[in-house]
C-alpha cells in the first residue's frame, strides 16, 4: 500500500516524516527515549509490550508490528502480545500488570470514561501513582504515533517491522541533532537493509 503524501512511499517509517519536520516533531525523539529507555517503574520490555498493546487496539499496523518486533528481540513471545489485545485476563503476563492494561485499554478507547477507581485498581494491584503517570505517557505516546502514521497513510510491512525492532532494540529513540545532514545516507542505508530481510523471507 502506497502511503498518502507525495515524500513518501512504500518503504516509508516513522523518521521519514518526523525528519521531514524538525522544528515539531524533532523534540519528540528526546521524549520517547525517556518514556521508553528512561528510569521507570517498567523495564523497556514491559514498555514495549505497552506500546505495541497501544497500537493493536488502535490497528496501527506500523506500530503494532514494529514495536512487536522491539518487544521479540527483548525476549518476548509476540503471541503474548496478541493474546492482550483479544483478552488481558487470560494472557499470559504477571497479574500485577492486568490492571495496568485495563487502564491503557480504557485510555486508548474511551479515555473519557476513566474514572476514580480504574485509579484504585492500579494502586490495588501494587503500583504507585508515579508507576501509572508512567505507563500513561506510553499509551500516549503511541497514540500519537499511531494517529501519525495512519493519517500519513504509512503502513509498512515485514521487513520495515523488522527492521524498527533490530534498530529500536539496540540503539533506542534518540536520534543525533546533524539527523538532517546524513538523512539521504540514513534512507540508502536503510533500503541495503531492508533488501537483505525481504531476501531473508521477512517479505509481507
Amino acid at each position: 500500500m502506497m502511503a498518502f503524501f507525495s515524500n513518501l512511499d512504500a518503504n516509508s517509517d516513522i523518521t521519514d516524516i518526523t525528519f521531514n519536520d524538525r522544528p515539531r516533531l524533532g523534540p519528540m525523539d528526546k521524549a520517547s527515549q525517556e518514556i521508553m529507555r528512561g528510569k521507570s517503574s517498567f523495564s523497556v520490555a514491559e514498555r514495549e509490550i505497552m506500546a505495541a498493546y497501544v497500537s493493536g487496539l488502535n490497528a496501527c499496523s506500523f506500530c503494532h508490528g514494529s514495536h512487536k518486533a522491539v518487544a521479540e528481540q527483548l525476549g518476548i513471545k509476540p503471541v503474548i502480545i496478541e493474546q492482550l489485545v483479544e483478552d488481558i485476563e487470560s494472557a499470559p503476563i504477571k497479574e500485577e500488570l492486568k490492571p495496568i492494561f485495563h487502564y491503557l485499554k480504557k485510555l486508548t478507547v474511551s479515555p473519557s470514561k476513566i474514572v476514580e477507581s480504574d485509579v484504585q485498581k492500579v494502586k490495588k494491584a501494587g503500583w504507585s501513582e508515579d508507576a501509572l503517570h508512567e505507563a500513561i505517557l506510553v499509551g500516549c505516546l503511541f497514540n500519537f504515533y499511531n494517529r501519525l502514521l495512519d493519517g500519513h497513510g504509512v503502513k509498512g510491512n515485514k521487513a520495515i517491522y523488522q527492521f524498527a525492532g533490530e534498530h529500536l532494540s539496540k540503539n533506542g529513540y534518540g536520534v543525533p541533532w546533524f539527523i538532517g545532514l546524513i538523512k539521504n545516507f540514513i534512507k540508502k542505508s536503510k533500503l541495503k537493509k531492508l533488501k537483505e530481510l525481504e531476501n531473508k523471507g521477512h517479505i509481507n
